[in-house]
């Protein structure tokens, strides 16, 4: 099942999106907003994310860079 998002996108962001589909990159925006959210919700996926807040906390507790 897919579900419909709508969206506005600044002006600058659009011309790079129609540039990869021109390019073959892509075949649609719907690809390229896949792909974009997919890369997304991987590398922010819970247990990374605490991991980089308990190093913050490491770093603001012990002052170590």
């Amino acid at each position: 099942m897919n579900t419909e998002i709508q969206t506005h996108i600044p002006e600058q962001l659009n011309k790079q999106m129609q540039l990869l589909i021109t390019e073959g990159w892509f075949s649609n925006m719907d690809e390229i907003f896949s792909d974009a959210l997919r890369r997304f919700l991987d590398s922010h996926k819970p247990e990374i994310m605490e991991h980089f807040i308990q190093e913050d906390i490491d770093w603001g507790l012990n002052g170590t860079e």
